[in-house]
């Protein structure tokens, strides 16, 4: 139950971070040939690790939850 709990706490927070990390970057007014791009502004501002580093914990989150989920007991 214990891995159940920090999987989904790891994975709501990648999810979160993730979010507005995205959403973040297009509140600038930063604009290619009139079109906004959230990949492109990021990675002008040198944000893609941070970005990978929140997915990986999206993903290691869920991982661990679904581990705990079908963990048999002994």
């Amino acid at each position: 139950m214990k891995k159940v709990i920090l999987g989904s706490a790891m994975f709501l927070a990648g999810l979160l971070s993730t979010a507005i990390l995205l959403a973040g970057t297009m509140a600038n007014d930063l604009t290619i040939n009139g079109m906004r791009s959230s990949i492109w502004n990021m990675s002008q501002y040198g944000l893609m690790p941070a970005l990978y580093l929140f997915i990986g914990i999206t993903i290691l989150g869920l991982a661990i939850a679904m581990w705990g989920i079908f963990e048999k007991k002994d």
